[in-house]
C-alpha cells in the first residue's frame, strides 16, 4: 500500500482551454486533488496552464510552481496530430503502403496532460519544503513523443534502415516477425514475436500446421525480410480458431498473444478485476483509491 499524506485538502490551480490541461484536471480530480480555477485566489503551490494562456510575470500570490502544457511544441500552436508528425512517432503507424497515420483518441495530449499532473503532484509533495523557490516547466506533446522515438529507434544511424512502416514486422526490434493483428474466427488478436522461442510458442498455439516444419519457415529473422508467404499462412492458420481458444493456447504455452474483447467480454470471462471499468464502460484508474482521516491512500 503506498500513501500521500497532507495536513490540509491539497489543490492545483488549472486554467486554460487547450486539450493536454483538460486532460490534467481529469487526472488530478480522478485521484481527489482540488482544482481552482483562474479567479480562484484561495492559497495555492501549484499552477497548470496552457501555452499561450498566460503571461510568465502573472502568477498569483502563493505560487511556487508553474506547468505550462502545450499540445504541439513550446511557444507553437498546434495539437497531437502535428505531435504525431514532427516527433517521427506518425511514421511507423500504419500500413506499409499507405500514408503515415497520427496517434489516435487524443493519445499526444492526454500523455502530457498525465505529466502535467504528475509533475504537479510531485511538486505538492515537496511545496512546503520549496516555498522560497519558484519553478516554470513547460511540457509539450511533441517532446514527450520525440523522446519515446528516440528510445525506441536505438540511435540515429539505424533511423533510415528500421524506423519506418514495414507491415507485420516489428519496428526497430532486431528485425524479427510477426508482429500485428491478425483475424482469427471471431475477431482479432494481437501478436508480438520478440524471439525464436516466441516463435515456436504461436506455431504451437495454431495446432503446428503442417508448415511449420518446413526448415524455409523456422527463423524469424529470415522471415521479417519477405514475410508474403508467411503472412498468407499465419493468417489462414489464426482463422481456425476463436479469440477464447487461442488466449487459452496462448498461456499454455507462453505465447504473446492477446485477443481483442470489448470490456463486457473482459468483465464475464474475469480477465480483469470488477472495478476496471465504470457504469458507463469507460476504464477507471488501475489502482484504488481512499481517503483516511483527510489523508490520500492508494491500494
Amino acid at each position: 500500500m503506498r500513501s500521500l499524506d497532507f495536513d490540509v485538502q491539497p489543490c492545483v490551480r488549472v486554467f486554460g482551454d487547450n486539450a493536454s490541461v483538460h486532460y490534467a484536471r481529469f487526472w488530478l480530480e480522478k485521484i481527489g486533488i482540488k482544482t481552482l480555477h483562474a479567479e480562484d485566489l484561495t492559497h495555492c503551490l501549484v499552477t497548470i496552464c496552457a501555452g499561450g494562456s498566460h503571461q510568465k510575470n502573472d502568477a498569483p500570490a502563493g505560487e511556487n510552481t508553474r506547468i505550462t502544457l502545450w499540445d504541439f511544441l513550446v511557444d507553437a500552436p498546434g495539437n497531437g496530430t502535428h505531435a504525431s508528425a514532427a516527433s517521427g512517432v506518425s511514421w511507423v503507424i500504419g500500413h506499409r503502403d499507405g500514408l503515415p497515420t497520427p496517434l489516435p483518441l487524443d493519445v499526444p495530449e492526454k500523455w502530457c496532460g498525465l505529466i502535467g499532473a504528475n509533475l504537479a503532484l510531485a511538486a505538492l509533495i515537496g511545496g512546503e519544503s520549496t516555498e522560497d523557490s519558484t519553478y516554470q516547466i513547460d511540457v509539450s506533446s511533441a517532446d514527450l513523443l520525440r523522446s519515446f522515438a528516440d528510445q525506441n529507434s536505438g540511435n540515429y544511424d539505424g533511423l533510415s534502415n528500421g524506423w519506418h512502416r514495414n507491415g507485420s514486422v516489428a519496428v526497430q526490434h532486431g528485425g524479427i516477425y510477426p508482429q500485428g493483428f491478425f483475424n482469427c474466427l471471431d475477431g482479432q488478436v494481437a501478436v508480438v514475436g520478440r524471439s525464436r522461442q516466441d516463435w515456436k510458442a504461436i506455431q504451437q498455439v495454431v495446432g503446428s500446421p503442417s508448415w511449420t516444419h518446413e526448415s524455409r519457415f523456422e527463423d524469424p529473422f529470415a522471415l521479417a525480410i519477405d514475410h508474403k508467404e508467411i503472412d498468407k499462412l499465419l493468417s489462414a492458420a489464426f482463422l481456425q480458431f476463436d479469440r477464447d481458444h487461442l488466449l487459452d493456447q496462448a498461456v499454455k504455452y507462453g505465447a504473446t498473444i492477446a485477443p481483442v474483447y470489448t470490456h463486457t467480454e473482459l468483465l464475464s470471462r474475469n480477465i480483469v478485476r470488477s472495478e476496471m471499468f465504470d457504469a458507463h464502460g469507460k476504464t477507471n484508474l488501475p489502482f484504488l483509491i481512499s481517503p483516511h482521516n483527510q489523508n490520500f491512500i492508494k491500494n
